[in-house]
């Protein structure tokens, strides 16, 4: 079973990248689709027992480049070094108790959106709702071909390499 988790709030105008891409998968893939706020008890529900879990998420940097899409496993130490998120709670929090409670799936990637604008307010900035798309649009392919166990890679602007 492949699992794909969309986390964030689409009243925080970029911070529902993640959600914008589950909404864009819906009816193109047989995985299963969810969105959750991030906190990690949720988390960990859903993607328990997945063969593959996809996390697609909004983070902040420094500087900015609204749209550059990060790709991370599980064990990488962005996860556990920092949150990698604007959560209070961060994916690495999940993941270190998701690990301790046995309940990790077989395999995770986590997609990180880069926003700019976290402020109130509906709609993504245009250059994170075209990374949104771009990021629906190779899910939706990869998972289709049935290598959804490989996600293709990202350049540093989100853009399939290779």
């Amino acid at each position: 079973m492949i699992t794909v988790i969309g986390v964030g709030n689409d009243l925080r105008r970029d911070d529902g990248a993640g959600p914008a891409v589950v909404a864009a998968l819906r009816g193109r893939t047989e995985a299963r689709l969810a969105v959750t706020d991030g906190e990690p008890a949720r988390l960990i529900d859903l993607w328990a027992g997945a063969d593959l879990a996809i996390v697609v998420d909004a983070v902040r940097a420094d500087p900015p480049e609204p749209g550059r899409v990060h790709e991370l496993d599980a064990g990488a130490a962005a996860l556990t070094a920092r949150p990698v998120t604007d959560h209070a709670l961060g994916l690495g929090d999940a993941v270190a108790l998701g690990s301790a409670m046995g309940r990790m799936p077989a395999r995770l990637r986590v997609l990180a959106i880069e926003g700019a604008d976290f402020g109130l307010g509906r709609g993504l900035t245009p250059r994170v709702a075209a990374a949104a798309g771009a990021v629906a649009d190779r899910l939706a392919a990869a998972l289709a071909s049935r290598r959804g166990t490989a996600f293709p890679a990202a350049d540093h602007a989100g853009r399939r390499s290779g």
